[in-house]
């Protein structure tokens, strides 16, 4: 730069180029080069500086190989086709022999992009809270000895940006129902809503219009009044704030190791308490610890009961009225009885719930194994229509027969239709003189079992002879007549 200065000098002082060659040491050519770009001599015409003639020599050195198909490609560019689709096409049809590199370098400049723009959502104080899960740090497994990482829960605030963290080996739904029940306590108040995404805890079916949570998660927010905002699918940057203190959280414990998942929820707690409380935020530019004292008296004060934890099971009513949870027996409303309800089943309670309409139809105190919970109104009122119906069957058997089958439906009630139908299914096969025996032997004993009958049967009863005549089925002989009949027009045929 300071030759270069210098000829200009030189130049400016009215020396002819070759005197300021000599003086220079440099040829004559680059002193009238010089000269020309600075504007100091004239430029004759035709002339180029350097480096526009390095620019428009590099430019013919540069033509792409996909410049006579330049009208082609901008039109399938503008149809919105890819790439690699425009490649096969030049070579199959427009005899295109260079490489796909060229065509991609070609197209790229056509296509418009589009900068996606963001929009932040500021949220008064106490209105809305993010929740997400993400990785803790380097943890020792105590099970398999090896260090990996656990789910690191985060709820925060969206007006302050404090923070609830914890870290957990595993989740489920009531795992991080109690999560939020401590980031509720840890907050000393509730949200008005809390955003979260469609992850399998807390969303069952995700959808853009009607998103469907888990029974135990929609039962815990509505305890504690809490408006649930399940993001769009595939949207989580609506909950961008819990997003980056996942990340800032991470990379505060970037390259430790904890032998113990107490271990690292109690540096948690240090460093949130020392630093991230106390910090400033990027984009309030306000202390964190300063923003929660104007949020905490907007939260919503803690019920005054703890939520009580329950699973949700699928049972189906027996014929006796009763379902069947964990050994013990719970009745349910008479028109239930064959069909699917829904089960909750608590430590101290259990709830029966329609299926259909999710309206609660029993509760009951939890039993042991083999007992039963049974409401008054459970029972029925008289003995269903069906029994009857039975029990008249068997009075045709007889007297005994009858009489042996109102002991049955008077001792029995609803139970007593297997019984019944059994005692029929005898008179198919015994001789009613033979059945009525049988019942007036349970009547002296007082025995309403189907098995004493079917013992008693068995080593004296009749059996039922075949019989020769049926009223659906016609008689032997007119069979007889039928087959003769066409024995005889098929001869004289």
């Amino acid at each position: 730069m300071t030759e270069n200065q210098r000829i200009l000098d030189l130049l400016a002082l009215g020396r002819s180029p070759r005197a300021v060659a000599r003086e220079t040491g440099h040829s004559r050519t680059t002193v009238l080069e010089y000269g020309r770009e600075a504007g100091i001599l004239p430029r004759p015409a035709g002339w180029q500086s350097r480096h526009e003639r390095a620019r428009s020599s590099a430019a013919r050195m540069r033509v792409s190989q996909c410049e006579p198909h330049r009208a082609f490609i901008t039109g399938e560019v503008a149809k919105g086709r890819q790439a690699l689709r425009i490649f096969h096409d030049l070579c199959e049809h427009h005899g295109y022999g260079g490489s796909y590199d060229a065509v991609k370098r070609f197209v790229r400049p056509m296509r418009v992009t589009h900068p996606k723009v963001s929009t932040r959502f500021e949220t008064l104080a106490g209105q809305e809270a993010q929740v997400d899960y993400g990785e803790g740090a380097l943890t020792l497994d105590p099970k398999t000895g090896k260090y990996r990482r656990p789910r690191l829960f985060i709820m925060t605030l969206g007006m302050s940006r404090h923070a609830f963290r914890k870290v957990v080996w595993r989740s489920s739904q009531e795992i991080w129902c109690r999560l939020h029940e401590e980031a509720f306590a840890f907050f000393g108040g509730v949200p008005e809503t809390i955003r979260l995404d469609n992850l399998r805890e807390g969303v069952r079916k995700a959808d853009v219009y009607d998103p469907e949570l888990n029974p135990l998660y929609a039962a815990l927010l509505k305890h504690y009044r809490v408006v649930p905002l399940p993001c769009r699918p595939y949207q989580p940057d609506l909950k961008g704030k819990v997003e980056s203190q996942v990340g800032y959280t991470q990379k505060a414990f970037v390259g430790e190791r904890f032998e113990s998942l107490d271990a690292q929820n109690r540096a948690l707690s240090r460093w949130n308490e020392r630093h991230a409380f106390t910090r400033t935020h990027g984009t309030t530019k306000r202390r964190v610890c300063d923003m929660f004292d104007e949020e905490r008296p907007k939260l919503r004060p803690l019920p005054t009961t703890r939520f009580e934890y329950y699973r949700i099971v699928e049972r189906r009513a027996h014929f006796d009225g009763h379902i069947e949870v964990d050994g013990a027996y719970y009745s349910v409303p008479l028109p239930c009885v064959g069909q699917s309800v829904v089960v909750h089943v608590g430590t101290l309670w259990l709830r029966i719930i329609e299926r259909s309409s999710g309206r609660l139809l029993r509760e009951h105190a939890t039993a042991k194994k083999g007992e039963r919970r049974t409401c008054e109104q459970d029972r029925p009122p008289q003995t269903p229509p069906s029994i009857l119906a039975l029990h008249r069957r068997c009075e045709e058997i007889g007297a005994r027969a009858g009489a042996f089958a109102l002991n049955v439906v008077t001792q029995r009630g609803v139970e007593a239709h297997r019984t019944l139908m059994g005692l029929l299914d005898l008179s198919r096969r015994y001789e009613h003189t033979s059945i009525e025996a049988a019942c007036g032997l349970a009547l002296q004993a007082q025995s309403t079992r189907l098995s004493l009958l079917r013992g008693y049967l068995q080593r004296h009863g009749s059996v039922v002879a075949m019989r020769s005549a049926h009223h659906v089925i016609p008689d032997f002989q007119r069979y007889v007549v039928h087959f003769n009949t066409a024995i005889t027009q098929g001869a004289s045929n």
